[in-house]
């Protein structure tokens, strides 16, 4: 049985072309319009699998089949097809590979087992004569092998695409969802999680999209071809909460379109993780009761905040000998065999009535002498108590001498030494204690820059130092709340302002003028706004610093049109809401100069071109653009206002004419504002035409950020009267 000249040629020249391929993949560049082909690897690949494991059952129970199909034919013709597809599917893949992010030890595995099932394929074509012979083992064996190669090329192949372990990972998944609030760190047991789960299958070290890696905190650290991940404490400058909060629909969104997506309370932890600063060795024990931080972790893992004790409990008849109105013994919570004693009134407090505890120091996991005469033999009671967490010893005459022994407590975790005459000596000691998490020095001579060093040389403790007020120090308050965001209305707007801090005096002004606590106007019931209008706004509190200014500016815009057409489509990646974006009445956002926030209509290279039409003639005497202005923007996008503005107008298209022309005068960057309202001096009666062209910038003027390049222009609204 014998191939087609035809066939065995087309064969031999598919294999021939990997060959050369392979021998010069490192001189090899794909051009970007074949790029395609290669990312249709993922489609094709499952025609050879899916015939060579048919292939394979035909061989392997050849005999049972032989009475009732052509099984020579049968397997010569998925051979050939097997072994074509192998080959399509092996240079769709040497293409892919050609664009970066794919390395590793599963890719080189991948590639060489499916160049190895292309090959093998071609052999077994060529083997087809031995079938009928004494050789026919031989070619099962050989089918069989081609199999195995199938099955190890998908498991490579799978973790290319989903991550590494993914075939493997439910016999190997652990309970991830609860875990020990005192032994777990925020981003080992609570960021990394996420991170494996939603954005491992394109950034592992074997598939490493943009050069970006985030198996491990030093390659998260290091970033990508894009430059670093996220700016500490920085949300709106981090490149991965930009990603993450993208449309989906947007090119650079991440996780992309198709894949598993952060649930919010993933994407609030991990904005709550970068506003924390991003660290990498924070223990969830550290993280005060009520951070942002820790309610963002409780959200969405079972946090284990009951510790389990190994203790047995003590005798109920000893804690009830032990318990006087002075010292107070009770359980931690109700069946738990861990105590809390409680000391109260210093004249009843002596080292001995500390050490009769002696009998019950395994069960006492909290200890308070808060204000009690505590000596350095007291202290030496107190490190019998092995199971200790807690200890108060705030206001007690304990020095650095005497604090030294609790080094020795296994489980402590948090010490309160505020108003004592300890020193940064003898908290940095006392530190060097494992378990510890937090200790509180409060009224000490411990000094803010003493506590943020002792910080930085133990980043996973926190020194609380608490609010040193040297009654100088005037506490600014927060601006005031302005109702609605909007900045563009119809015909008026009801405004009403608020701020969360009671007895707060809010003024302000309409001339342009910055409030004061003296003449301005104080905010008592909604102001109406019925026209453009710039509004400025303050708080005042006596006691308090006041706030910063608040500026709103209102824009009236009255005429709609009842019809809008596009006749330049904006970028694609920025398309906003199309036609009704420019008479919706929605602010795109400049805060973070967010031109992704679904408000902006982008234009790159092309003009703004937009064609309205009245049903009635209408007279326009006002004629306003709302651009963005961002000379340093993020993603390296410098956006400018238009070069030029053109508007055209009259009874209908074909009698339009160009009523004006304006050229802005291009912002210096010191006096840069970041939106912009541009008006155009229009005059004309009877219009039910206007067409408006914006030209963006295809060469950015000298003398200012990015000259010569092209400038990006983004619009939000129009405004006509």
């Amino acid at each position: 049985m014998k191939i087609s000249t035809w066939r065995l040629n087309l064969l031999i020249g598919l294999n021939c072309f990997i060959l050369f391929f392979l021998l010069f993949e490192h001189l090899v560049r794909i051009p970007s319009w074949m790029q395609p082909v290669g990312r249709m690897h993922p489609m094709i690949l499952h025609f050879p699998i899916v015939l060579l494991l048919i292939a394979g059952v035909v061989v392997n129970f050849r005999k049972k089949l032989e009475g009732t199909f052509p099984v020579a034919r049968l397997i010569r013709e998925l051979l050939f097809v097997s072994a074509f597809t192998a080959a399509v599917t092996v240079i769709m893949g040497l293409f892919l590979a050609q664009e970066d992010g794919y390395e590793g030890s599963s890719f080189q595995w991948h590639k060489w087992t499916g160049i190895g099932i292309c090959f093998l394929s071609l052999v077994l074509v060529l083997m087809q004569g031995l079938q009928s012979s004494r050789y026919r083992f031989l070619f099962t064996a050989f089918t069989n092998l081609c199999l195995l190669l199938v099955l190890i090329a998908g498991h490579f192949g799978a973790e290319l695409t989903h991550g590494e372990d993914f075939v493997l990972a439910p016999l190997q998944e652990k309970d991830t969802e609860v875990f020990d609030i005192n032994t777990a760190k925020v981003f080992d047991n609570a960021i990394l999680p996420i991170l494996k789960a939603k954005c491992l299958s394109c950034h592992n070290t074997c598939k490493s999209k943009g050069a970006l890696i985030l198996t491990d905190s030093a390659s998260i650290a290091k970033g990508g071809d894009t430059g670093p991940l996220f700016v500490a404490g920085n949300t709106s400058e981090s490149l991965l909460i930009q990603r993450l909060l993208l449309d989906i629909e947007h090119e650079h969104r991440m996780p992309p379109k198709g894949k598993p997506q952060l649930t919010p309370e993933e994407l609030a932890l991990i904005q709550a993780w970068v506003r924390h600063g991003a660290k990498f060795g924070t223990p969830v024990a550290a993280l005060q009761p009520g951070d942002s931080l820790l309610l963002a972790i409780g959200a969405i893992y079972q946090v284990k905040e009951k510790e389990s004790f190994d203790f047995p409990a003590a005798d109920a008849g000893k804690i009830a000998g032990l318990s006087t109105p002075y010292r107070v013994i009770q359980p931690l919570a109700d069946g738990s065999p861990a105590l809390s004693v409680n000391f109260y009134g210093v004249g009843f407090y002596t080292d001995q009535s500390l050490a009769d505890l002696e009998p019950i120091a395994e069960q006492v996991v909290s200890l308070n002498l808060s204000g009690m005469p505590v000596t350095a033999k007291a202290l030496e009671t107190i490190v019998k108590f092995k199971n200790l967490r807690e200890l108060n010893l705030n206001n007690t005459p304990v020095k650095d001498e005497n604090i030294a022994g609790l080094k020795v407590l296994p489980k402590l975790k948090s010490v309160g030494l505020s108003g004592t005459a300890v020193t940064t000596a003898g908290v940095k000691n006392l530190l060097a204690n494992e378990a510890l998490r937090r200790v509180y020095v409060w009224n000490t001579s411990v000094t803010n820059e003493e506590a943020a060093g002792l910080s930085k040389s133990f980043p996973a403790k926190q020194v609380d130092i608490g609010f040193i007020d040297d009654g100088q120090t005037v506490l600014p308050l927060t601006i005031p709340q302005i109702v609605p965001a909007q900045s563009f209305f119809r015909d008026e707007l009801q405004v009403t302002m608020s701020h969360p801090i009671p007895g707060v005096e809010i003024r302000y002004s309409l001339d342009g003028k910055e409030p004061d606590s003296l003449n301005s106007l104080v905010f008592t019931k909604p102001i109406t706004i019925k026209r453009n209008q710039q509004l400025l706004v303050k708080a005042f509190k006596k006691g308090w610093g006041s706030s910063q200014v608040v500026e709103r500016r209102y824009i009236q815009s009255k005429k709609v049109p009842d019809r809008v057409v596009l006749l330049e489509k904006p970028h694609y990646l920025y398309a906003a809401r199309n036609e009704r974006s420019f008479f919706d009445m929605e602010s795109g956002g400049t805060e973070t100069c967010n031109h992704a926030d679904g408000k902006w209509q982008g234009y790159f290279q092309t003009p703004l071109s937009v064609a309205l039409y009245f049903n009635e003639p209408a007279n326009i005497d006002t004629f306003a653009l709302s651009v963005m202005q961002n000379y340093v923007g993020i993603n390296m996008m410098t956006v400018y206002a238009p070069e030029y503005i053109e508007v055209w107008g009259g009874a209908d298209s074909a009698q339009a004419r160009l009523l004006t022309r304006l050229q802005p005068p291009v912002d210096k960057l010191e006096n840069l504002e970041r939106r912009r309202l541009i008006y155009c001096p229009v005059k004309a009666t009877n219009l039910r035409y206007l067409k408006v062209i914006a030209q963006p910038w295809l060469k950015i003027p000298d003398g200012f950020p990015a000259a010569g390049a092209n400038a990006w222009m983004y619009v939000d609204e129009i405004i006509l009267k």
